[in-house]
């Protein structure tokens, strides 16, 4: 699958394997260099060799983020 139609799937929520988040969920990000930062997906930019996402953090900057790098957020 192409970046562009990888992400317009991301986008519309449409199933992606290997893929356990969807749009606009809320993720903690749990290592790395924005560890302990909140935010939601913004879109889906890689699968290989893991899913990479663009995360816009709760202050408003946005971050590329590993599927390793994050976790679920409670509100």
């Amino acid at each position: 699958m192409e970046s562009v139609q990888l992400n317009q799937a991301f986008l519309s929520h449409t199933p992606i394997s290997g893929v356990a988040y969807q749009h606009n969920d809320f993720v903690l990000v749990v290592s790395g260099a924005h560890a302990g930062s909140k935010g939601s997906l913004a879109s889906l930019i890689s699968l290989s060799p893991e899913p990479t996402f663009i995360l816009e953090l709760e202050s408003g900057f946005d971050v590329e983020i590993k599927k390793s790098e994050l976790a679920y957020a409670v509100s």
